[in-house]
């Protein structure tokens, strides 16, 4: 049996989406204080793959996975066959307005284009909605 955890942020669960598991990976290497090229040299790769692997651009297979996760010293695994479930509107909003705080943007600050006004005009985000 192999000793593989579970690869994903908490309260995101992970599906075999190349870009998911590439940040993952990325976000691993870096807590564990490891620049691309020294993780490439551990696990038996060039610097370039696993640029291409924490891009997204490449889906790594599991025994590479199962190195990285032996050379940054945690554990790592997927879920297969798990339903994901989208998210409700509410839910996103949530996370949201959790990571903003009390932040509000305002698009009209910035000088719009034509085309980014005629769009914000479209969904009704007039400058008097983000005014006072």
């Amino acid at each position: 049996m192999n000793d593989i955890a579970i690869l994903q942020y908490p309260c995101y669960p992970l599906s075999m989406d190349p870009a998911q598991i590439g940040r993952v990976v990325e976000r691993f290497r870096r807590d564990a204080g490891l620049t691309q090229a020294t993780l490439a040299a551990r696990i038996g790769t060039t610097q370039a793959a696993l640029s291409k692997i924490e891009t997204g651009r490449t889906m790594p297979g599991l025994e590479l996975l199962d190195r990285v996760a032996r050379a940054i010293g945690r554990p790592i695994s997927l879920t297969f066959g798990e339903a994901t479930v989208p998210s409700s509107l509410e839910a996103r909003r949530a996370l949201v307005r959790q990571a903003l705080g009390d932040f509000e943007f305002d698009p009209w600050e910035r000088d719009p284009t034509p085309a980014e006004r005629d769009s914000l005009l479209a969904d009704g985000l007039t400058r008097e909605r983000f005014s006072g």
